[in-house]
């Protein structure tokens, strides 16, 4: 039986697992979820997850929430993209965490400002922008010496973090300016099952 994926399109939380979800060949079950309406709030919808967040992947009785737990948890289902060896692993579940807490904010924020706000507060714009700028950096300095975060080949790491990073344009990061991180996210859109978040979660009309 197919999963079932509840989340937006918009969302790169929910981005991530539709990727991973492509990228290991599993086919899924899109149900939008009307974040402006509230949706993610119902009852019906804090039955699945308490924190009244998207995404949720519902497989079989089990309903999974937080994106990059669900990451962790079907690359172990489907055995791929774990990291490779104890070592890879490791370094794999640290740059999940280090996602959560540097890149996402860094990035998505500035992005929700400049597109979904007329008049956003320019200090906290300033703030995330140099939040994101040195989550770039971070990048930047591994992606040097290795093609992807997960070493030679793709890992959970570098779909977390792809998802954030190909939205960079939008809250006004110029990739130009890490040219290791522009490399890895054109390598990134080259894998199998890679595509933009519309073609995986079509928005309902």
């Amino acid at each position: 039986m197919a999963m079932t994926l509840h989340g937006s399109p918009l969302s790169f939380p929910t981005y991530k697992v539709a990727l991973m979800l492509s990228m290991a060949g599993q086919p899924f079950t899109f149900r939008f979820v009307n974040l402006r309406q509230g949706e993610q709030k119902t009852p019906e919808f804090l039955a699945m997850n308490r924190f009244g967040q998207v995404p949720v992947l519902v497989d079989g009785d089990e309903a999974m929430c937080q994106s990059n737990a669900i990451l962790s948890r079907l690359a172990y289902k489907f055995g791929k993209f774990t990291g490779g060896d104890a070592a890879g692993q490791r370094a794999t579940q640290e740059w999940l965490c280090w996602e959560a807490d540097q890149l996402l904010p860094g990035i998505a924020r500035p992005r929700f400002f400049k597109r979904f706000m007329e008049k956003p507060d320019p200090t906290l714009l300033d703030h995330y922008t140099q939040r994101g700028e040195a989550a770039l950096n971070t990048l930047e300095t591994a992606l040097a010496k290795q093609p992807f975060l997960g070493g030679q080949s793709p890992s959970i790491a570098d779909i977390s973090c792809y998802a954030t990073v190909v939205h960079a344009g939008e809250g006004g990061f110029d990739l130009a300016r890490w040219p290791s991180v522009q490399a890895w996210v054109a390598r990134m859109g080259q894998q199998p099952g890679v595509k933009p978040a519309p073609e995986l979660m079509p928005m309902p009309k």
